[in-house]
């Protein structure tokens, strides 16, 4: 697309982006005394038409309403794109419904009963997720059942082909790895066929995309073997290379990071993560267990714990990565992935602020959860 094909796309993004909370708005959020106090500030934001739509206004109905609105939004920039970046950000888009057919795979792999699924997930609808394909999974039996729902969709034949490795391991992570896989796939695949300007901006922050879920991944399967960990692995190579994923499941605790990898394009950026790894994982809410960054702390505790302080970390990278799209020449694929991917973080934000204030965590450690 030229530079004009985006104007009309630029010009709706700079309206949605001049609504969004700031900063110093989400720390007014977080400091009111409780949750009804929340709801009805956020109600006075861009999001209050959405929350005011509701008859209860139950943090899980709020949920999946903001989701419902973004997964609308997703849908007016797809359309006033065109060609190859209309292919991209329709695939981006399939990313953000597998979200929930991983989610209900998560819940039926456990046992959850239909009743409790809507008691406890927020659900919505997507272009190829209708209302009556989502009840329909969550009314399914088991795991199996469920995935015959998807027939039809994007969603139905890898995680069909996915299936005898379920049944072999009885590890549901088998399921949601191989749709991540064919999706993440298929973007780079489009990506790949954009022209010149667009490529370069949205392999780079796809492909740091990728390359940082894969890296999360080695480190929550820390201590498994290489045959093992190679499925959950998104085969996608941008600067991270498979050796560097294996080095990492073999690492005892983080602390070996810089003497035990080897170098990659991610080493600096790691290693300044880690120096906050073990402060942020102290004031993780709800005695979170996670694994100590420094060799010492780690000789008392060694296992595989969460991964979260640093799950965190690299998504306060990556919003500055996105972030970034909006400096100079915005006529590029980049503004439209990018605003949807903050609009998707302002969501997250909210709802767990909503939640840990439902919890009773207090406006500081809040805070602490909060990724600008």
């Amino acid at each position: 697309m030229s530079a004009g094909d985006y104007a009309y796309v630029n010009a709706k993004i700079g309206a949605l982006r001049s609504r969004m909370l700031t900063q110093s708005e989400m720390r007014s959020l977080i400091e009111v005394a409780s949750v009804e106090d929340m709801l009805a500030l956020l109600k006075s934001t861009h999001v209050g038409r959405d929350i005011s739509k509701l008859r209860d206004a139950s943090i899980l109905k709020v949920e999946g309403q903001l989701l419902s609105g973004l997964a609308q939004e997703y849908e007016r920039i797809v359309k006033g794109l065109r060609r190859e970046p209309r292919a991209v950000m329709d695939r981006l888009y399939k990313k953000f419904g597998a979200g929930i057919v991983k989610a209900l795979l998560r819940l039926k792999h456990a046992g959850a009963e239909a009743e409790v699924i809507r008691r406890s997930f927020p659900l919505f609808t997507t272009r190829d997720l209708p209302e009556d394909r989502v009840q329909k999974m969550v009314e399914a039996q088991d795991v199996r059942e469920l995935v015959e729902t998807l027939k039809g969709t994007d969603y139905y034949r890898p995680l069909t082909k996915a299936l005898p490795g379920y049944n072999e391991t009885n590890s549901v992570a088998v399921l949601t790895a191989a749709l991540d896989s064919f999706l993440y796939q298929n973007l780079w695949a489009a990506v790949s066929a954009l022209s010149t300007r667009d490529r370069a901006v949205a392999r780079d922050l796809i492909g740091r995309e990728i390359d940082l879920r894969n890296v999360l991944t080695a480190f929550r399967l820390r201590g498994s073997d290489v045959s093992v960990a190679e499925a959950y692995f998104i085969p996608v190579m941008y600067r991270v290379r498979r050796e560097v994923l294996t080095a990492i499941l073999g690492l005892r605790h983080l602390g070996q990071i810089a003497t035990e990898l080897p170098h990659f394009g991610y080493t600096s950026l790691i290693a300044s993560l880690l120096k906050d790894y073990d402060a942020t994982g102290k004031e993780l809410p709800f005695g979170m267990r996670y694994a100590p960054a420094s060799a010492e702390a780690a000789r008392a505790e060694e296992g595989i714990a969460s991964v979260l302080p640093l799950e965190m970390a690299l998504r306060r990278h990556m919003i500055g990565l996105y972030q970034g799209a909006f400096r100079g020449d915005r006529f590029h694929i980049g503004v439209p992935m990018a605003h949807l991917f903050l609009r998707e973080n302002e969501i997250r934000n909210i709802i767990t602020a909503l939640k840990l204030k439902e919890a009773g965590v207090d406006a500081e450690k809040i805070e602490r959860m909060m990724v600008f």
